[in-house]
């Protein structure tokens, strides 16, 4: 029994250690090359844009989102295509995303509530 969890220790020891050699390996190929792309989807508010969440628009009984305006176009092509088959109903949207507008947090589009148009003192106008 002694004998069969040392040849068993081995063994994994010999394959553990393969691995660790096929890490190595893999990781000394990184940062060859061109560099990482950037995670940062945008820099300001005007980088992102609303778009139609998935097929249906808030006049349909969908929702929207924000991306980076930068891929606007590449996201309505895969949408259309994606979205060919689909059928939506002729019913406004109550999802709160519908009343949103897009902006930038941290380097992300978002999506948030636009600013009221009451004077921050609540003084009419």
């Amino acid at each position: 029994m002694l004998k069969s969890r040392f040849r068993f220790l081995i063994v994994l020891a010999v394959l553990g250690g393969g691995a660790f050699s096929m890490s190595a390996a893999t990781a000394k190929g990184r940062g060859k090359g061109k560099a990482p792309a950037s995670t940062q989807d945008c820099k300001k508010d005007s980088d992102c844009v609303v778009v139609i969440d998935d097929c249906c628009s808030c006049a349909q009984g969908g929702k929207q989102r924000a991306i980076p305006k930068k891929q606007r176009d590449a996201y309505e092509k895969d949408r259309k295509k994606r979205c060919a088959d689909t059928a939506c109903t002729e019913a406004m949207s109550t999802d709160p995303t519908c009343t949103q507008e897009a902006f930038c947090a941290v380097g992300i589009c978002e999506l948030s509530d636009p600013p009221s148009a009451a004077p921050a003192d609540g003084a009419k106008p």
